[in-house]
């Protein structure tokens, strides 16, 4: 079995913790280096909420913070 991606959820829920976790069919990577974006590994990704003007809801874009590159705050490469 491979390596579940879970995104984290910190930013959209304030003084709490946790993720959400993506089918195995999805698969994420760092835009920059190309390794893959995994729960606990060197490369995660997590939901962001967007300053908008909506009035039902909010955005969130999805970003990469890459301890192997340093890549931080840039959309992930995806793999379906």
């Amino acid at each position: 079995m491979g390596v579940r991606t879970r995104l984290g959820i910190m930013s959209l829920v304030r003084s709490r913790t946790g993720s959400v976790e993506l089918p195995e069919e999805i698969t994420l990577y760092c835009p920059q280096c190309g390794v893959e974006v995994a729960d606990k590994g060197n490369c995660l990704a997590s939901l962001n909420a967007v300053l908008g003007d909506s009035k039902t809801g909010f955005v969130v874009k999805l970003l990469v913070d890459c301890r192997i590159c340093g890549c931080d705050g840039k959309e992930p490469a995806v793999d379906f």
